[in-house]
């Protein structure tokens, strides 16, 4: 939990300085595509790169989790043959269809279609041949990608209440980590961002509030089971681990002094200060803005299968 503190903290910081920004901070992943079976891998990791660069170009972040939204596609081969001969080579015709959706909500935003050419000396030559033809800032993509950016906007705009009342519940559940993903995850492009970010500041305070009651309890415990030493050296394991903004900040300052002054050795300096400058030093490490809801995001469990609704709509 400390390290949830210490990366929302940071997250605050730069989701206030991205609401200034242009660009908004919207997240998609990207699926693999489909063609068949099976896509050589070296194809997807192709496509992917592609993909990211022209989304960051649209102020857009590929998400490295099981994102919301997401774009996806297929192959469609008009023509796949192999030209016999001294050299072997595999002529691909093909159309490439990509797809940006709503996974929770089984909605396509957009899609659009691409027809490629590629000669190769295999399948994954001739089909990454075939991808070269589309540029990052090729003009049926950017448009593609902007499409589903608007819309994905709209969706904010329109269902931003919802996220901020699942923040509520979750809050008032003390799933704290939870509450956090929902009320950062409106973008700060979109309507109810003010609203959802000073939430997500109360819940952080909250979650400062109760974890520091808990480790207080849990360190007056272990003092009063054993008061020596040994008994010091465990409660301080917990004191260590107070945020020094919570509220029972300076009841463990106590505690820890009246220890302190029993065992005739100084822990609050050696364990809690230690503890203080570890944050300080993880703060500076942090460089992206939604860590907790990401950690949040990545610890939901996977629906297998979760874009195929996507990928067989049209065929």
């Amino acid at each position: 939990m400390k390290i949830l503190k210490s990366l929302f903290t940071a997250a605050m910081l730069c989701l206030a300085a991205s609401a200034q920004a242009q660009d908004c901070d919207l997240e998609i992943s990207i699926a693999n595509i489909t063609k068949g079976d099976v896509v050589p891998e070296a194809v997807n990791s192709r496509l992917e790169a592609k993909l990211t660069r022209a989304l960051s170009k649209a102020g857009i972040v590929a998400a490295p989790y099981d994102a919301q939204f997401f774009i996806a596609g297929r192959f469609d081969d008009a023509y796949n043959d192999i030209i016999s001969g001294p050299s072997q080579k595999v002529v691909v015709k093909t159309t490439l269809t990509l797809y940006i959706g709503d996974a929770d909500n089984q909605k396509v935003f957009a899609s659009e279609s691409f027809d490629l050419k590629g000669v190769g000396g295999s399948d994954e030559q001739a089909y990454t041949r075939a991808l070269n033809q589309i540029s990052a800032t090729n003009t049926k993509l950017v448009d593609f990608i902007r499409k589903g950016k608007d819309k994905i906007i709209d969706y904010f705009d329109t269902n931003y209440a919802t996220y901020i009342n699942n923040a509520r519940k979750a809050m008032a559940a003390r799933d704290y980590d939870q509450a956090l993903f929902y009320a950062s995850s409106i973008p700060s492009c979109c309507r109810g961002y003010a609203e959802a970010n000073a939430l997500a500041m109360k819940i952080y305070s909250d979650n400062t509030n109760y974890m520091g009651e808990k480790l207080l309890a849990q360190a007056k415990a272990a003092w009063a089971a054993d008061p020596t030493e040994a008994g010091a050296r465990e409660a301080h394991k917990y004191l260590s681990q107070i945020d020094p903004s919570a509220s029972c900040s300076s009841a463990a300052n106590s505690l820890s002094s009246q220890i302190s002054k029993t065992t005739q050795k100084q822990w609050e300096f050696e364990n809690i200060q230690k503890h203080n400058d570890a944050i300080a030093l993880e703060k500076q490490r942090i460089n992206a803005a939604k860590e907790v809801a990401v950690a949040w995001a990545k610890s939901r469990p996977k629906v297998v299968n979760r874009y195929h609704f996507v990928t067989v709509r049209r065929w």
